[in-house]
């Protein structure tokens, strides 16, 4: 009986703790919506400008300057994939008056080697290249008589950087530009990215931020399913709250897959990319920035805010939760091997907060107000306020990131699309935010 007589003693104080919590937690809701709503603010006037610059640049002109700076993609093949055709032919159909791409590819995969010989006939040619990095073992080289923009590399092993390297040390042209099998490039995609370096003599790599869904523009209006259209809302809130946090990296760290473009002399001053490193392009990044903070060397690294790449929508909830985690778990692992560097890019504090912090708390704060609404702590009012509260603040959050999607690049105008993502961004937040949010604690 004793411990019950201790319960009735401590019962008063813990109820006091929570009722406190509570309130707390309500507190740093309305602190955490008026934040993200002035950061949606502060992307609103920074894509304002940006678009407003846009206005001045004629693509067409610079697609026959004499400063267009060609481009060697290169899409590395390391298993068994689907897509490869589809992947390949967007690559091809990009409006660029010089660029290669370079396939990395083990010809021990018989349907993918399969799919790019019969598609493309490739024939082998003897093409002598320096090996400046350590690359995985070239077999052989073989180009398109179908297509001369297409190199085939036959590699011996199929890592990913290794994979990479052996593509950078094959290119023929000063900038490089990864690309992977789950990815669509617009059309304008390599104008894009080519005008940030030529605009800015300093600029040793251009970043992207993927969208969900399809690059073509006859896709552009059509309706997606409910849960790839959860997962494109849900990447357009972190583009326009995260933003100012990952623009000083010039990479979206957790997504580190997606289109980039380096300067070819960097890549090869910094060793280019590393066996050791789970997401590849992010740690190639981090490497250049230490370098070049090292010496002294005036340079930028730019996050590009425009839709020119789009990544393949996950057709399961699973799916969408292990890229989350897998992404997650890169940046974690490259942050760790780069921890000297990252306390000298601007925006590091603010990643740690954005990625893990906030959702913590946001977590917590709504098993506390349910909890103590169960105990009779709060009252259910209180908690219902809570939660409707919180829901209101993240659709408004994403329709207004949609929003501002819309007014910078008009690529969805049928205003009954825009209405159901509207009900849809309600809907996120109830289930496949929370889920996201656990993803992020969890991964």
């Amino acid at each position: 009986m004793q411990w019950l007589e201790s319960l009735r003693i401590v019962a008063p104080v813990v109820f006091t703790i929570f009722r406190y919590m509570s309130y707390g937690f309500i507190a740093l809701l309305f602190i955490s919506g008026i934040v993200r709503l002035a950061l949606i603010a502060r992307a609103t006037d920074a894509i304002k400008r940006h678009v407003q610059s846009l206005r001045s640049v004629d693509y067409r002109r610079f697609q026959d300057s004499e400063h267009l700076m060609p481009v060697s993609l290169i899409l590395p093949v390391v298993c068994e994939t689907e897509g490869l055709k589809a992947q390949v032919e967007n690559l091809l159909q990009l409006d660029f008056k010089q660029y290669e791409l370079i396939v990395v590819v083990n010809s021990e995969h018989g349907q993918v080697w399969a799919s790019l010989s019969q598609g493309y006939n490739l024939l082998p040619f003897h093409q002598p290249f320096k090996k400046t990095l350590a690359a995985s073992h070239v077999r052989a080289v073989y180009r398109s008589a179908k297509d001369v923009r297409l190199v085939v590399l036959d590699v011996k092993d199929s890592n990913l950087a290794g994979a990479l390297n052996a593509g950078v040390n094959i290119s023929s042209y000063p900038i490089i530009a990864p690309v992977y099998t789950d990815l669509r490039l617009t059309k304008d995609a390599l104008l894009k990215a080519v005008y940030a370096f030529v605009s800015d003599s300093a600029c040793v790599f251009m970043g992207s931020f993927a969208r969900i869904g399809d690059a073509s523009v006859s896709e552009a209006g059509k309706r997606m399913p409910m849960l790839a259209q959860q997962q494109y809302l849900e990447r357009l809130r972190i583009l326009y709250t995260n933003r100012s946090g990952y623009q000083s990296y010039g990479l979206y760290l957790p997504l580190s897959n997606t289109f980039a473009a380096f300067l070819k002399t960097a890549v090869i001053e910094a060793g280019g990319f590393s066996r050791k490193a789970k997401a590849g392009a992010a740690d190639l990044l981090l490497r250049i920035h230490a370098r070049f903070y090292r010496e002294k060397r005036t340079y930028c690294a730019r996050l590009l805010p425009d839709a020119i790449c789009y990544q393949l929508p996950q057709k399961t909830m699973r799916g969408a939760c292990e890229q989350l985690r897998e992404g997650l778990r890169d940046m974690r692992n490259t942050v760790r091997h780069n921890r000297e560097i990252i306390k000298t890019v601007r925006g590091a504090g603010y990643t740690q907060l954005a990625e893990r912090i906030w959702p913590l708390i946001e977590i917590l704060g709504i098993a506390t107000v349910v909890f103590s609404a169960v105990l009779s702590v709060v009252s259910v009012p209180f908690a219902v306020f809570y939660l409707l509260l919180g829901i209101l603040f993240g659709a408004v959050q994403t329709s207004l990131a949609m929003l501002l999607e819309e007014y910078a690049f008009q690529r969805h105008m049928d205003t009954g699309l825009l209405l159901g993502r509207y009900v849809m961004s309600i809907l996120a937040q109830i289930g496949y935010h929370l889920r996201m949010a656990l993803v992020r604690i969890f991964s």
